[in-house]
């Protein structure tokens, strides 16, 4: 994760903590899981590589942009220490999310 991150934004994190997970079942039945992980403390100059331009923003900003359907879900699990689970979940209604 710390090689990824230097790869994708040219900082080097230092101390990265585990913060929660997302994860879905795919229809093959397969379980996909993403980890999340957070940190203050880097290192260098933010630079873009081939995954794409990188840039700082301000929190208050982000509406703004153009971002994932689930952003501001997962952005939840990385602002309040109380959750750590982003899942959805089949039922007979279609697909569910829950974050706790």
């Amino acid at each position: 994760m710390i090689r990824e991150v230097y790869e994708e934004t040219g900082l080097t994190i230092e101390n990265p903590v585990l913060c929660g997970i997302k994860q879905w079942q795919n229809d093959d039945l397969s379980r996909y899981v993403v980890l999340f992980y957070k940190t203050n403390q880097f290192k260098g100059t933010l630079s873009p590589s081939n995954e794409g331009e990188v840039f700082w923003i301000n929190k208050e900003d982000l509406k703004n942009y153009k971002l994932a359907n689930d952003f501001d879900d997962m952005f939840k699990i990385f602002e309040n220490d109380h959750l750590s689970e982003f899942c959805y979940y089949k039922t007979s209604n279609g697909w569910e999310k829950r974050i706790y």
